[in-house]
């Protein structure tokens, strides 16, 4: 089926287009999932399909093209791509997270220049702050020197998502004194072929095939001044409160997608199902296990239900989005196993989505924050050493 966002008046019709997103992932992208599971590559005609289907700019502002819609009504929205392949939820889920940076800080020439690579679906819009030899955050060492109108980057980032099709890149680095910590780091916006950027591939990945991952080397690099994204010193708050808090929200409803799809196909394989002459959801260890994980993704829905409201409030939710992707992590983990108990052999082939959703879960564990990063900032919460924050 072809969907088009234009046959639909949103938010109005919310509910409606949350419906037919669903039948569309399950007919004509799941044929594109498996074309994406068997050749490890994302087809040329994916990012012209999810752009008709409005799914790459539905919470864009309505000022700059996009549909606009606050995080409670797009959720329910991502939750039924994340029931699909991990890498189509990871583009849907990018183009609809890491516009907020340019959209709440940059200038009104970056969000003209630049926000019509979420209008016309292409490319994509990077986000570069991992780097190898170093944890997420004030220990980076990719710097940015000033000269006239331009910055020289230095440094390498890795595990840069979509890095092969990507047109521009958020990237953090030093501007100021190491011993400034966190108010010495900025952001900046480097375009593809930028003279001194280059780009190499990582190794296939667990999980989400098809999905690049791009080691990136900035040798002098140079970025022309205005590409600064908000002022120097801000970029760490920048990444954090209006990209990588609601990103972290974002991978809880993903992994809530997934869990709640493991749930309906080992409920309908239970029921079906025979051995010694009864299906196995009459037993009650089955029963008991698919308690367990209805418990789990209902759980985790409440949890994103709450961040969700407290964000569209205007709260920051540095902690809450950090407490929906530990637990979505957890859970997801448990139904997982779970329901390849249920399965049993065959849940581990390739005759059924149960083993990809099972690898695709995984590679969550690690975007934006390992478990481990997560838990040390609940627990400073936890002994009232609150985050540093910016307005979004």
């Amino acid at each position: 089926m072809k969907l088009k966002i234009e046959d639909f008046k949103l938010p109005e019709e919310l509910e409606r287009y949350t419906m037919a997103i669903q039948e569309f992932m399950q007919t004509e992208l799941e044929l594109i999932a498996e074309e994406i599971e068997d050749t490890s590559r994302v087809p040329d005609r994916l990012l012209p399909l999810l752009r008709e289907a409005g799914l790459l700019r539905l919470r864009l502002p309505q000022k700059y093209g996009g549909i606009g819609l606050n995080f409670s009504q797009y959720w329910p929205v991502l939750e039924e791509v994340a029931k699909s392949h991990g890498t189509i939820r990871m583009i849907v889920h990018g183009y609809n997270g890491i516009w907020g940076m340019i959209g709440y800080h940059g200038t009104e020439e970056q969000k003209r220049k630049y926000f019509p690579i979420w209008i016309e679906g292409r490319g994509f819009p990077a986000f570069a702050l991992t780097e190898p030899g170093t944890g997420t955050g004030v220990d980076i060492k990719t710097t940015a020197r000033k000269e006239g109108n331009i910055y020289r980057l230095n440094g390498k980032k890795h595990l840069i998502t979509f890095a092969d099709i990507a047109e521009i890149f958020h990237v953090v680095a030093y501007t100021g004194d190491r011993s400034l910590g966190p108010k010495g780091i900025s952001m900046f916006i480097v375009e593809r072929g930028s003279p001194g950027f280059t780009i190499e591939p990582h190794k296939e990945m667990l999980g989400n095939k098809g999905c690049y991952h791009g080691i990136l080397h900035f040798n002098d690099c140079e970025v022309p001044a205005k590409n600064l994204i908000g002022q120097e010193g801000e970029g760490l708050d920048i990444a954090l409160r209006t990209f990588l808090d609601i990103s972290r929200l974002s991978i809880a409803v993903s992994c809530l997608g997934s869990a709640q799809r493991l749930l309906e196909l080992s409920s309908e394989y239970a029921k079906g199902r025979v051995t010694f002459g009864k299906p196995i959801s009459e037993r009650q260890i089955v029963q008991q296990m698919l308690a367990d994980m209805a418990t789990d993704v209902y759980a985790l829905r409440c949890m994103i239900v709450d961040c969700a409201s407290k964000y569209d409030e205007g709260q920051q939710i540095p902690v809450q989005s950090s407490m929906c992707k530990l637990f979505g992590l957890q859970a997801a983990k448990r139904v997982s196993d779970m329901a390849l108990e249920i399965h049993g052999g065959i849940g581990v082939t390739k005759a059924l989505p149960v083993e990809r959703l099972y690898r695709d879960i995984r590679c969550l564990t690690f975007e934006e924050g390992t478990p481990t990063v997560l838990r040390v900032l609940i627990g400073r919460e936890v002994l009232g050493k609150s985050p540093r924050s910016i307005e979004k």
